[in-house]
């Protein structure tokens, strides 16, 4: 059936506007708050906390970097003596003009890191370690700076490493040295020589009684106690004058019981090394004199068949003085340790450390290590004969009047 009426809708529409009445209340229309009058939602408590949180630890962990920098950065008066190495002289050695004989043993010499104004963390750290030794750096170096001790131990190095070429040769039946005192290379503040020595003086006599190698001085020193009153002979270095001076010795800081003069020293030497052929000794900016008995057992074993150290590896550290003696030199108880990292099993040292030192030593060196302190170089070659050693090669050689033609 069609629809008579084709305009109007079949259903109504489904939101039809629906007519108000007078009886009924007006639409209620939402209107918007002023932006200053808007309310924040109740903040979450998990949040805030974890916020905090993230704060407090990151505050925590730039405190901490800093401290950990400024334990890198502060620095303190101490020198840590620490373990260097063990090195075998050979690679130090070369002759030119005659025959070599190089060596199956090795003969080493031992040395000693030196650290300069530890840092914080580091004084802590070498407090822990057995090897290492702090000591206060004015003990160490005096007045003097990091760059004129290093000055001083180069210069004291090439005075020995020529020293210790004229000993062996020597040894070997040549004449090459000739002593005529101590010369003076420093001296200690505070003590009785900075008031009468300086750099450069040469002490000829100890109480009228000749001294041509300085552990003859330290040995008349030695028999004096603190308070006594000596007389040196000493050529003055500024004019050249020999002077009577009288002085008072001290006592040591670590022994009151025994006499101090206070100056560190060196033999002044002529020496004739014009034997027809040469003996080089290089030292690899290696400083100080405590190579010197290492480095004229090694100039012997270079210069004889056979095998001085009868084919070992042996260590050695000791300087050598002008009449063959051994004197005493510093940072053992390291050298000991890197004898022992370097699996050595003897190491000859000087008989003149002290016997507390020399059993620091033996502790620091360990069972597998046999330490053998000696006087002189007589002691050394006993030491090395008593390892298979070939000593008698060296008499041979002096009674042929040099290397065989």
């Amino acid at each position: 059936m069609n629809n008579p009426h084709p305009d109007v809708p079949k259903e109504p529409p489904s939101a039809a506007p629906i007519a108000a009445s007078a009886d009924s209340p007006p639409p209620v229309v939402p209107t918007a708050l002023p932006a200053d009058e808007l309310v924040a939602p109740p903040p979450n408590p998990a949040r805030v906390q974890k916020r905090l949180m993230k704060i407090t630890v990151g505050v925590i962990l730039v405190l901490m970097a800093a401290g950990i920098a400024a334990g890198f950065l502060f620095r303190v008066d101490y020198v840590a003596f620490v373990p260097g190495n063990s090195r075998d002289t050979e690679a130090f050695l070369s002759v030119v003009g005659t025959e070599e004989y190089p060596s199956v043993g090795e003969l080493h010499l031992t040395t000693v890191r030196v650290r300069d104004h530890v840092s914080l963390w580091g004084y802590f750290w070498y407090q822990l370690d057995d090897d290492a030794e702090l000591l206060d750096r004015s003990a160490v170096f005096g007045d003097l700076s990091a760059e004129e001790n290093r000055e001083v131990n180069l210069e004291r190095m090439a005075s020995s490493k020529d020293l210790a070429v004229a000993v062996a040769l020597e040894e070997l039946g040549y004449d090459t040295v000739v002593s005529d005192g101590v010369f003076v290379l420093e001296t200690v503040e505070g003590t009785p020589a900075r008031d009468v020595l300086e750099r450069g003086d040469v002490i000829l006599a100890v109480g009228g009684e000749p001294v041509l190698a300085p552990t003859q001085l330290a040995d008349a020193i030695a028999a004096l106690s603190p308070g006594d009153a000596i007389t040196f002979d000493v050529e003055r270095h500024s004019t050249g004058i020999v002077e009577a001076v009288p002085v008072v010795l001290t006592s040591r800081e670590e022994d009151a019981t025994k006499a101090f003069l206070g100056v560190s020293m060196t033999e002044r030497v002529d020496l004739d090394l014009d034997v027809g052929f040469t003996v080089n000794l290089g030292s690899d900016n290696i400083g100080g004199p405590s190579a010197g008995l290492a480095f004229t057992l090694a100039v012997l074993d270079q210069l004889t068949p056979g095998e001085l150290t009868g084919g070992e590896r042996v260590a050695v550290t000791g300087t050598i003085q002008v009449d063959g003696s051994v004197g005493s030199v510093g940072g053992v108880e390291q050298k000991a340790a890197a004898v022992r990292k370097a699996g050595i099993s003897t190491f000859i040292v000087p008989s003149a450390l002290d016997a507390d030192t020399i059993a620091r030593v033996r502790d620091r060196a360990g069972s597998s290590v046999n330490v053998e302190p000696v006087d002189d170089l007589a002691g050394a070659l006993e030491v090395l004969q008593g390892l298979g050693g070939d000593v008698n090669a060296l008499a041979e050689y002096a009674a042929a009047g040099g290397p065989a033609s």
